[in-house]
């Protein structure tokens, strides 16, 4: 009885073992482009949801959005949703994984993403689980709210702006890297939790608000509201 239990185990692992070989080594990915073309609209309003995996979203497109998506699954090919309101451009695309498995592996995914440089866009992202890296310069951002789960990520919001525009940013656990134009006036409020802040650069004003040297007399702002979790904030004022 208990030799015939053992085999049982023994061929039960295995299988797993087998299955995990299978989806995360074995299993190619599948590519999948997808494009919105330009139409007559005068802002987007983007909203990005990702599962897990790596995202990669970055400015210079030619059309409103050029993009790429691999994945392992086609079960967990992300679902892009697009309409024009009142001149605004909506779009969404959002990833809800359908397959259950104890291996993470089969529901990540790699996107790589462009939008428009050449008109006004409301950017909305909760990253999930992700490693990401969000270049930002040069969009024409109006609002950007970002939601992080469990990442790794850098936000570049470096560069030159035209027009003052509002973040909102939460961090759940892990590391996040902004950099910020040091030539253009930002203001933070940040609310820490277990997690810690490098402010290098900000002074405080009291009640979790900071400001760059630029704040006072600068034309241009970024007003930004930051909520760590249990994760770890680093600011870096660049050129």
């Amino acid at each position: 009885m208990k030799t015939v239990l053992w085999a049982g185990l023994i061929g039960g692992l295995l299988v797993i073992l087998g299955i995990y070989g299978y989806e995360r080594y074995i299993v190619p990915l599948q590519g999948n482009e997808m494009t919105i073309t330009k139409d007559n609209a005068k802002s987007l309003a983007v909203k990005v949801e990702f599962g897990a995996g790596i995202l990669s979203i970055n400015g210079g497109a030619n059309d409103w959005m050029e993009a790429n998506f691999d994945y392992k699954n086609k079960k967990n090919a992300p679902k892009v949703t697009s309409n024009v309101k009142k001149g605004t451009h909506f779009i969404t695309v959002e990833q809800k994984p359908k397959v259950l498995s104890f291996n993470r592996s089969k529901l990540e995914s790699t996107w790589n993403m462009q939008f428009n440089n050449d008109i006004p866009i409301d950017l909305d992202v909760d990253m999930g689980v992700s490693e990401a890296k969000l270049n930002l310069k040069g969009l024409q951002l109006n609002k950007l709210n970002i939601e992080s789960g469990v990442s790794d990520s850098t936000i570049d919001m470096s560069g030159e702006w035209k027009n003052s525009f509002s973040a909102n940013l939460t961090i759940g656990v892990g590391d996040m890297t902004i950099l910020l134009p040091e030539q253009t006036g930002v203001k933070l409020k940040v609310t820490a939790g277990l997690g810690q802040a490098d402010m290098k650069g900000f002074t405080s004003l009291g009640n979790g608000v900071y400001v760059n040297e630029m704040y006072e007399n600068a034309d241009v702002k970024i007003d930004m509201k930051v909520d760590v979790g249990i994760g770890n904030l680093t600011l870096k004022l660049v050129e």
